[in-house]
C-alpha cells in the first residue's frame, strides 16, 4: 500500500495532516476514561485515505458546487472501539467545524480483525481499499491480510445479500 501524497496539492496534504491530528487527539481523549481493558488499551492501528483522493480522480470545484470528500478508514485494535457515537463523534464534529479543512471528510471505523476477514473473503470494497489506499498513519506490526479473490459462491452470497437488503 502506498504512503505518499505527492499527487495532492499542498493544501489537501495539510488538511489531511490536520484531520489525522484531530482523530488521534480525540481518540486519545475518548479512551482516557475507559474502564475495560479492551477500551483502555485502545489503539488506532492505521488511518488510510481511500476513494477519489487516493485514486487521483478527485474534483475540487467548490464554485461549481462540487468538491470531492476525503474518505478515511480508521482501523482500531478492538471491535469495541468502532462505536461512532462513543469514540468518534467529537472528532467528526471538530473536523466539520474546522475552518482550515475546506472539504467534507467521511470517516469509517473498523477493527483490524474485521478488515482482515473481509480481505480474506475477497470483498470488493476492502480489496479496492487495499489496492488503491494510501496509509496516512500506521502502527508497526499490524499488517493487513493479503486480499484473496472472491469465489463465485461467495460472490453469489454477497449479491443475494445486497439484493435482499435493498
Amino acid at each position: 500500500m502506498r504512503t505518499d501524497l505527492d499527487h495532492l496539492p499542498a493544501v489537501q496534504q495539510g488538511e489531511l495532516e490536520r484531520v489525522q491530528g484531530v482523530l488521534m487527539e480525540e481518540f486519545s481523549e475518548a479512551i482516557s476514561g475507559a474502564t475495560t481493558a479492551s477500551r483502555k488499551n485502545g489503539k488506532i492501528l492505521k488511518i488510510i485515505l481511500f476513494g477519489s483522493y487516493a485514486r487521483d480522480d478527485w474534483v475540487d470545484e467548490p464554485a461549481n458546487g462540487y468538491q470531492s470528500d476525503f474518505d478515511l478508514l480508521v482501523i482500531v485494535n478492538h471491535d469495541d472501539l468502532t462505536d461512532i457515537a462513543h469514540y468518534w463523534y467529537v472528532a467528526e464534529d471538530r473536523i466539520l467545524r474546522d475552518g482550515n479543512i475546506a472539504r467534507p471528510v467521511n470517516i469509517i471505523v473498523h477493527s483490524l480483525d474485521e478488515v482482515n476477514q473481509s480481505l480474506k473473503r475477497g470483498e470488493y470494497f476492502w480489496v479496492d481499499i487495499a489496492r488503491d489506499g494510501i496509509i496516512l498513519y500506521e502502527l508497526p506490526r499490524h499488517p493487513l491480510a493479503t486480499p484473496m479473490p472472491l469465489t463465485t459462491v461467495d460472490a453469489l452470497k454477497m449479491a443475494e445479500g445486497y439484493l435482499a437488503e435493498w
